[in-house]
């Protein structure tokens, strides 16, 4: 998590790719597979894991649909990986 200006929360490109990461992981899914049936570039995605790029929502819901998991659930645990680690 982030905290931009006036205080406004913002999650991190690397949180997102961490728990993105984590579930491709989970699955037994290479990078190159994963993107393919998401329909996205394997640079592209490469880059969302690593966190220097953030998913738009679009692209959020087919990594969800190329993992076979409601995207609610990578919400929910990016969600829960913030409450347990804030940023001081």
């Amino acid at each position: 998590m982030i905290t931009g200006k006036e205080g406004e929360v913002m999650v991190s490109a690397a949180l997102v790719g961490q728990v993105i990461q984590s579930y491709r992981l989970r699955k037994g899914m290479s990078q190159e597979v994963l993107s393919g049936l998401a329909g996205l570039d394997r640079t592209h995605y490469s880059k969302i894991e690593r966190g220097l790029r953030s998913p738009t929502l679009d692209t959020l819901f087919k990594i969800a649909q190329a993992l076979d998991i409601p995207p609610s659930d990578i919400v929910r645990q990016i969600e829960q990986q913030i409450s347990e680690y804030p940023e001081p």
